[in-house]
């Protein structure tokens, strides 16, 4: 695992990996070469220092750790972290977890020779009302990841190859449904979603299985909208299809291509179970991005809409802020009885969700659905068989069958907006940005556990 944070301050080369409920200063041992670098006639590893910035924390905070060494050509982690670590580095962990929690380093050479420090960090429950998160400015507010459960599942990223175990693409721009076409996914959404598996791309890396937008970079999954301008020297994109089929009649063209990422028929998710994304929305009109889940059932044509009920974990819309993200779950026994339930949770415009990375948890159970932001503990967003009107007067309840994952973003239609285009890439490098990612959506980590 990658630490969940990634705001390390580095120091020679560097390999960032999971750090457990958290961490901090206090006691340290040493051994075999330990004590400083003077004098070392016989180049034993030394571990200069490690330290920690505080000792004792309020759940929700952060700490600090950092540490030099001398003589030593690698190091690593265990105890309440683990992993490789540089041979000098700093490392900001986010609290979220009450407890003592230890973290030994221990750092070695070429010739055998290993030394070993620790610190120790006690962390207690916010009793007084204070230590809200949101008043330390940090890049990342994500709950940590922990490891538990019977079935545990992290993607993190770490690699920039996508991992086609779990994840495939969904290409197009709409669906056949009752043997007729609906174009704009019945959203009237003006992208093409592209594929590096069918070459339905204009630039698909086949050794990464990645496309121009939908790659993986520093460690995070990047969807990136784009609008081929030709006023910025590009051309639409030309839909495959067309080259064996007549589209005279609309031109064969996309203005707008994004990414869509699936985990059907790979990896589903039942009730007795927790998923949690760690993400950052684009900035903009007009953009329209998602975590969602649809029931595994309905892609093999066996179920409907919205009687199969779906669930979006997270989505930010043109009617959200950019301090505003939303939860909704759908459901209704056809399409003209539709019915949704939604939250919107609002965080402080000093850490918005466009500027800071934010999580959210779905917590599944039997017959209840609930919605967490970051660390707290309240959801935000519920539904519960047994206290839903519609279902206590014998609507059918969807949500006790597996689903699956889902994350892209939309451009335009009912949800999305006014697209501003300005705020959009307008080339593979997205190179018209001052910061591209501010024009693409960036998933941290998906964290997916049994909690029974």
């Amino acid at each position: 695992m990658k630490n969940l944070l990634k705001v390390c301050l580095l120091s020679s080369t560097f390999l960032i990996s999971a750090c457990g409920g958290g961490g901090g200063g206090g006691s340290s041992s040493n051994s075999s070469g330990g004590g400083g670098n003077s004098g070392n006639t016989s180049n034993q590893a030394v571990i200069n220092s490690f330290t920690a910035d505080q000792t004792s924390i309020v759940a929700g905070n952060s700490i600090t750790l950092s540490w030099s060494s001398s003589y030593s050509t690698s190091c690593s982690a265990s105890g309440s972290w683990d992993g490789s670590k540089a041979t000098s580095g700093t490392e900001v962990l986010l609290m979220s977890d009450v407890g003592t929690f230890e973290y030994l380093l221990v750092c070695s050479n070429s010739s055998g020779s290993s030394t070993q420090k620790s610190v120790s960090v006690e962390v207690t429950e916010n009793t007084s009302g204070n230590g809200n998160p949101y008043d330390q400015d940090k890049p990342s507010y994500c709950r940590a990841t922990s490891n538990s459960g019977s079935n545990y599942w992290l993607e993190d990223f770490t690699s920039n190859i996508l991992d086609t175990n779990n994840f495939s693409y969904e290409t197009g721009n709409g669906f056949v449904s009752g043997g007729q076409w609906v174009p704009g996914w019945g959203n009237d959404e003006e992208q093409y979603y592209t594929s590096c598996e069918n070459g339905y791309s204009k630039d698909c890396n086949s050794s990464k299985g990645t496309t121009e937008n939908t790659f993986i970079e520093d460690g995070y999954l990047k969807i990136q909208p784009i609008y081929w301008n030709t006023s910025y020297g590009q051309t639409p994109f030309d839909d495959p299809y067309c080259a064996a089929n007549d589209c005279s009649s609309w031109g064969g063209t996309y203005d707008y291509t994004s990414g869509k990422l699936v985990t059907k028929n790979k990896l589903n998710v039942s009730p007795g179970s927790e998923v949690t994304v760690c993400f950052k929305v684009p900035e903009g009109s007009g953009h329209w991005p998602a975590f969602w889940m649809m029931p595994q059932s309905f892609d093999n044509n066996d179920t409907s809409w919205p009687r199969d009920g779906e669930i979006d974990i997270m989505e930010h819309m043109y009617s959200n802020q950019d301090n505003q993200i939303q939860a909704t779950v759908h459901y209704g026994m056809d399409y003209q009885n539709h019915i949704y339930k939604y939250a919107i949770e609002t965080v402080p415009q000093n850490v918005n969700f466009v500027d800071k990375f934010h999580s959210i948890t779905f917590k599944w159970e039997t017959n209840r659905l609930e919605f967490y932001l970051d660390t707290f503990d309240e959801p935000f967003h519920s539904i519960d068989y047994t206290t839903e009107p519609d279902f206590i007067n014998g609507m059918y309840w969807p949500f006790n069958e597996p689903f699956y994952l889902i994350m892209n973003v939309a451009v335009g239609g009912t949800n999305g907006g006014y697209i501003n285009n300005s705020k959009y890439c307008q080339d593979s490098e997205c190179s018209n940005l001052d910061n591209p990612d501010k024009g693409r959506l960036l998933i941290d980590y998906i964290e997916v556990k049994t909690t029974d």
